[in-house]
């Protein structure tokens, strides 16, 4: 007789399972997870190192602002207390240059073309000013009104400004006697 084989039916109350399909998709998602944490802390670290130089740099940076900040400061100070130290040779050359290169050939040929023949100075007291100008007080002797008047235009004519007839008075002789300021820009 023959012997028959045994089939061993298994009714679903122990049913096999295809294992090694679960284990590759378990191995393979364990390696995808493992790549990506990987990955994922060499960016962290990387970055990590760029953000600590870029703190370290910021904060050179900074300190070399500050630095800077305080130099400028003292560089400020000490050039304040040079510009008050030395304003006053500084105000004191330049008068000097000034009073030096006025020209006083120019200035009294001016004034002597435009006084008339009849009128004549009694007294003239100039002074320097800021910008190339200078301030002239004068006593002008005139014997009337009309000459004094012709004066005035003729210091316009020369291009004198600031024309002021501050008194007027006559004397005793009836010679009319002003006092004129006037102000004259010298050319460079």
């Amino acid at each position: 007789m023959r012997k028959q084989k045994r089939v061993h039916l298994n009714l679903a109350t122990h049913p096999v399972k295809n294992r090694r399909f679960f284990f590759l998709l378990f191995g393979v998602l364990t390696t995808l997870v493992l790549l990506i944490s990987f990955a994922g802390g060499l960016t962290f670290w990387k970055y990590s190192n760029k953000n600590k130089n870029f703190r370290n740099n910021k904060a050179q940076i900074e300190k070399m602002i500050n630095d800077a900040k305080r130099e400028e400061l003292r560089l400020s100070t000490k050039i304040e207390d040079a510009s008050q130290n030395y304003q006053r040779k500084v105000d004191l050359l330049n008068t000097l240059i000034l009073k030096k290169s006025f020209s006083w050939v120019e200035f009294l040929s001016a004034l002597e073309e435009s006084l008339p023949a009849s009128c004549y100075i009694e007294s003239l007291a100039p002074t320097l000013k800021e910008n190339n100008q200078m301030e002239v007080r004068l006593k002008i002797a005139a014997p009337n009104l009309d000459e004094l008047l012709k004066l005035n235009i003729n210091l316009y004519e020369k291009e004198f400004t600031g024309i002021r007839i501050i008194s007027e008075a006559i004397n005793e002789a009836g010679i009319l006697t002003a006092e004129i300021t006037i102000i004259y820009e010298r050319t460079i």
